[in-house]
């Protein structure tokens, strides 16, 4: 989860690519899409961790490269 550095809703990163991200995020029911520099976000995933990465911190996220598609988990 990301926002703005000037405020405003928080968002999910669908993708990274180079120095930017592509954003979903809702305004009531509309929801809305953009992409932003990376220099414009701050990270506010900790925020919202879930109980799960507080027992378990190495599952964090470290930085936006970090938003991408998670892994596949091999059978």
């Amino acid at each position: 989860m990301v926002r703005l550095k000037a405020g405003g809703p928080p968002m999910i990163v669908r993708a990274v690519s180079g120095d930017s991200a592509y954003c979903q995020w809702y305004a009531g029911v509309d929801l809305h899409q953009g992409t932003f520099l990376f220099s414009s976000l701050e990270d506010i995933s900790r925020h919202r961790r879930s109980p799960a990465l507080v027992a378990h911190p190495e599952q964090d996220l470290h930085g936006l490269a970090a938003f991408g598609p998670p892994p596949s988990s091999a059978p």
